[in-house]
Formats: C-alpha cells, sequence, structure tokens
C-alpha cells in the first residue's frame, strides 16, 4: 500500500462527517480561499431505493460545487440513513422541520449568508414545502421531483414488486397499505400526507431562481416549472438526460458527470464569488445517541478520503469491535438501512463497530486511477484493510469483519491479509471467495449459475407471471440461464477429474488454500447462505453439493438463511446473521 501516491492523485475534498441534532450529514466546504461563494447548497436526499440510487451522485454534486467555490451539505432525513431512529407517530412536518434546521447548519458551517436547496424526487417536492420555513433561502434546484402524492405511491409499489420479484421474494414483502421498498417503510404519518400530495400544493410564496431538472416524456416536471414561472419565479430548465441509468438499481448506477457540472455552473450563476466577512465556524460533531448506543461520524485514511460512521455501546465493551464492510454500491448504511440497524443492535450487546464506505462508493471520494466499476476491485481490498487497521486503533482489538455479496468477499481477503487485526469473519451470500481476474465483474455476474430451485421458486411466484404477461420477462435469457444451471451441475461432476486442466480446479485450489490458511490460524468463519442464493451454487462447486467439503476445517461453519433473498430483506434472515456477527464477536473477546 503505497499512501504517497493516493497523496498525490486524489483530488476531490472528502467532506467533513458532521452530527447535530440527531441527524447525520456531510459538509463539502468550498476549494477556493480568496474568494468563495456567500450562497451555499443543502442536499436533500430522496426516500428509499432511490436515496440508494443517488447516493453518489449528491456527493459528485457537492464535489462539483466546491469546485465552483460553493460549500455544500448532504443529510439524511429523521428516520433515515445513519440519522437517528424515528418516533412511530413522525409526521411530515418533522421533515420540513429536519431541513430547516439542516439549513441553518450549512449556514453555521459554510458562513454563507444564502442558503440554496437542492432535492432529488421526493427530496425536491420536501424542498419546495420547506421554502416558507428557510427566511434566507435564495433559490431551488428540482431533479425529478414528485408532483403527485398517488402516483408516486403507486409507482414506488411497483418498482417494489418489480425489484422483489427479480430477488426471487413473494407477495408477502411486497403487498401492503404502507410506502414500501427495498426493505424500508416510511412511517404511516408521513406516508398519509404523501400519498395526499398534488401539484397545486408545490408553490412559492416569493419569486426566487428555479432551476428545474425534466425527464423526458414526464410532462409533469415541465408543468411545475411553467406553474413555479407563473408564480414569478426566474425557471432555468435543464433536460434529465441519464436519469434512467441513474435510479434503475445501485448495482449498476450510472451518474449523470455532466448533470453535476451543469447544476454547479447554474448555482454559481446566481451567486457569485466574493470575499465576504462572514467565516466558516468549526464543524462540530454532537453524537447521535439512541436505546444503548452512540454514533459519531468518522473520517479517516489520506486526507480523511474514507468516510463512515463509528458506533459504541453505552456501557462498557463486551465483545471484539465489527467491520461492516459494505457491497461495492450499496451506501454504508446498506440495503434496507440494515447497517446502521446491525450497529446499533451490536451495541447494546456491548460490541463497537465502524461502517464505512469505499473509495468511489456513496460518500467517500473516488481515487484517480481506481476503476469505474467497482465490484470486486484491489482498490476495495485496499480500503477494508485501512478500516480494518483504522478499527484496530480506535479500540485496540482485532475486529470481527462481516459483509455481504462483494462485501463479504471483501472481507473474507482482509482478514487473510490482517492476521493481527482479524479475530473472526461471516461472509453472506459471496458469489466467491477468490476472484478470477480474467474475467470482469459484469462478464461474471452475467453468467452466474443460479440454484435451479431458485427457478423454481420464482417459477412459483404470482408476480413472475404477471411479469411476463407483461412482456418483462426475457423468456429466452430464462431458459437459456435454467440450461446453464443445469450444465453447470453436470460439468461439477466431471470436473475433478480433469485436474489441473481445468481452471475453475486451480481456482478451488486456491479457495482451499485461504481456508487452510485460516483454519492453521484458527479464526472462525462463518459462511451464510438464503437457500435458493446465486452464491450458493459457487460454493457448492467448491465444497461439493451438501458443502460436506467445508468440515474439513474446523473454524468454519455453514449457516442457512432459508428462503431470503440475495440482499437478506428477509427479517428472520436479518436477524440469523446479526446473531452470527454477535456470536463471533463475543466469543473473541473471551478468548483474547
Amino acid at each position: 500500500m503505497n499512501a504517497h501516491i493516493l497523496t498525490e492523485t486524489f483530488l476531490p475534498h472528502p467532506g467533513e462527517p458532521v452530527r447535530f441534532g440527531q441527524t447525520a450529514a456531510i459538509f463539502t466546504p468550498a476549494l477556493h480561499q480568496a474568494a468563495t461563494s456567500d450562497t451555499a447548497a443543502l442536499l436533500v436526499s430522496p426516500w428509499g431505493f432511490e436515496d440508494m440510487s443517488v447516493r453518489k451522485f449528491y456527493r459528485e454534486i457537492s464535489e462539483a460545487l466546491a469546485a465552483e467555490g460553493i460549500s455544500s451539505m448532504r443529510f439524511d432525513l429523521p428516520g433515515t440513513g445513519d440519522s437517528a431512529e424515528a418516533s412511530a407517530d413522525i409526521a411530515l412536518d418533522d421533515w420540513l422541520h429536519a431541513i430547516a434546521q439542516a439549513a441553518r447548519e450549512t449556514g453555521r458551517l459554510s458562513g454563507a449568508s444564502k442558503i440554496v436547496l437542492l432535492g432529488h424526487g421526493l427530496g425536491a417536492t420536501l424542498s419546495v414545502l420547506a421554502e416558507t420555513r428557510i427566511d434566507n433561502l435564495s433559490g431551488l434546484a428540482l431533479l425529478a421531483p414528485v408532483t403527485s402524492g398517488r402516483i408516486y405511491a403507486r409507482e414506488t409499489g411497483l418498482w417494489w414488486k418489480m425489484i422483489a420479484a427479480d430477488l426471487g421474494l413473494g407477495p408477502d414483502y411486497t403487498e401492503t397499505a404502507t410506502l414500501s421498498i427495498a426493505g424500508m417503510t416510511m412511517p404511516d404519518n408521513i406516508a398519509a400526507s404523501i400519498r395526499k400530495l398534488r401539484d397545486t400544493d408545490l408553490t412559492l410564496t416569493r419569486p426566487l431562481p428555479v432551476l428545474t431538472v425534466c425527464r423526458k416524456g414526464r410532462d409533469s416536471d415541465s408543468q411545475l416549472a411553467d406553474a413555479l414561472a407563473g408564480k414569478g419565479a426566474t425557471v432555468t430548465r435543464l433536460p434529465y438526460d441519464g436519469f434512467d441509468a441513474l435510479v434503475v438499481n445501485p448495482l449498476v448506477s450510472r451518474s449523470p458527470a455532466h448533470l453535476a457540472t451543469d447544476i454547479a455552473r447554474w448555482l454559481r450563476g446566481i451567486s457569485p464569488l466574493e470575499a465576504h466577512a462572514a467565516r466558516p465556524e468549526q464543524a462540530t460533531q454532537t453524537p447521535i445517541t439512541g436505546d444503548g448506543y452512540r454514533e459519531i461520524g468518522h473520517s479517516f485514511a489520506e486526507h480523511g478520503r474514507l468516510i463512515g460512521t463509528f458506533c459504541q455501546p453505552e456501557g462498557e465493551p463486551l465483545g471484539a469491535p465489527v467491520l461492516l464492510v459494505g457491497t461495492s454500491y450499496d451506501r454504508a448504511s446498506a440495503w434496507g438501512n440494515s447497517g446502521a440497524v446491525i450497529a446499533r443492535e451490536l451495541a447494546r450487546r456491548g460490541i463497537a463497530s465502524l461502517r464505512f464506505d469505499a473509495a468511489g462508493i456513496a460518500d467517500s471520494p473516488a481515487v484517480a486511477g481506481d476503476p469505474e466499476q467497482m465490484l470486486y476491485s484491489k482498490s476495495l481490498d485496499r480500503d477494508v484493510v485501512l478500516a480494518l487497521e483504522e478499527l484496530k486503533a480506535l479500540t485496540g482489538r482485532p475486529a470481527v469483519l462481516a459483509g455481504r455479496c462483494s462485501g463479504g468477499y471483501h472481507a473474507f481477503r482482509a482478514s487473510l491479509a490482517n492476521p493481527e487485526a482479524a479475530a473472526g469473519v461471516v461472509v453472506v451470500n459471496s458469489y466467491a471467495f477468490v476472484w478470477d481476474e480474467s474475467k470482469t465483474a459484469e462478464d461474471a455476474l452475467k453468467n452466474v449459475a443460479r440454484p435451479l430451485g431458485d427457478y423454481s421458486k420464482r417459477a412459483m411466484n404470482p408476480e413472475t407471471f404477471r411479469r411476463i404477461l407483461r412482456g418483462e420477462v426475457n423468456l429466452k435469457a430464462a431458459g437459456f440461464a435454467i440450461l446453464r444451471a443445469i450444465g453447470a451441475k453436470l460439468y461439477n461432476r466431471i470436473e475433478p477429474a480433469l485436474g489441473s486442466l481445468s481452471a475453475g480446479n486451480r481456482l478451488k485450489a486456491q479457495i482451499h488454500a485461504a481456508f487452510r490458511t485460516l483454519a492453521d490460524r484458527k479464526l472462525p468463519v462463518v459462511i451464510a447462505y438464503g437457500r435458493h442464493d446465486p452464491g450458493l451454487e459457487q460454493s457448492r462447486m467448491v465444497f461439493g453439493n451438501d458443502l460436506s467439503g467445508l468440515n474439513r476445517y474446523t473454524n468454519a461453519r455453514f449457516v442457512s438463511l432459508g428462503d431470503s433473498d440475495h440482499n437478506v430483506t428477509v427479517p428472520q434472515a436479518r436477524q440469523t446473521v446479526l446473531e452470527e456477527i454477535a456470536r463471533l464477536a463475543l466469543e473473541a473477546a473471551q478468548k483474547a
């Protein structure tokens, strides 16, 4: 690990994690020293799956703003992301109050006297609704705003059904009266208010500069722009090229980089640079506290480029700390907010943890030279090792590593690379333990053989049948996938006879060597899979159809997650993962 190379090639300001009023945020100061804008931007997040998809884009907007001399802050609404849990009776008014509070904090940290709100999706709608609460508001940037709560609720439900069908989840997880998606449920009172929203509710009480970024084929976007212009707003319009590629799925999300630049230039145009007299105040951190835990934002590595959250128990630690390794596309709070939920439950059991974004993912800026597609990249190996070392420095103890999918892979690799800092590893639904570098991540994942039982399960899902009728399922591709799964099973039976002539056998030998190394160190290893997870088929190719090959390693054990999906949306499966992590952490402390 050559730290000085990163120092020379690293350019964007990583941002400063801040905590205030039970709210988690990241403040990005302007880069200009002699003169900066007297206007700062507050980025208001959308909700749910869309928030996961646009989180990286929000960071890129903040970087573009900083380059134009404009400070900004992005934050998590109450009950979302890394902010504190919300009470069951939280209302829409509480979210609007939080926006106003975040606007004041943005002004305090930047020294700017004026604030512009920027929102995406529901975040854009909330920005308009919060207008009357921010006296020094000087503009709005609205990206793909929600103008009808009824349509938003319906589209969210349909979106979740499509995602759930791809994950193999049945109607038990999609057919609900509340607003739910990807393991997240909007609080009832807020959901009820959102459903009642109409375009006529989105108006301004004063003339302001407004940027509207309108999706192609969405008349509601341009109609809102017309309505605001009719009320005296100075409206600038931009086309939202790249919207679908951004929000379709965090796994393959692509940011419209040109749009971040265009937004920054528009904001610079309404807020020229000046050597204003106000001085920014020091960023502070008031820990977020809850039942049995306290959390602070934490940055580390060169220039503080890695952004994360350090969660501690209220009392004395009872177990080894835990490094929660995210996937190569989710933010650290993770799918369904499971990263934050697991960290806080671990703290209640006396276990500290660190969750973080690796370079180029969500809130941590990219490093020059790193690949754009982060799945299974060596740059993640680098950053996970740095995080493991950081957690040991914070706690003085070796840590248990835990991760899902590619996060599990990188957790496993880091446990091999750092014998002094690793106390155990929990690998959940991983496709691999050793990566075949002759393949790209996209090609390898396209050809992953799902267990045949997964296809049977999906065939029994009524939503799959409805998607076939709507023409949303490529039956030819599905047929080839089933044939590929059958072929993989047949080949797996004859491959041992091929010896080292088979690339698969050579890869298996590397995996067994890795497991032997951890067994020699007596490092506990848990591998956990859902019954129909695609990664399970990969492990069967190494350890046998019944995974009996794993028995030769006395330090390793297999745990079934039942009928859970790959993302561990099912609560019972998520609880199983939590219990395994906690068990290893407590046992490691007893051995120390």
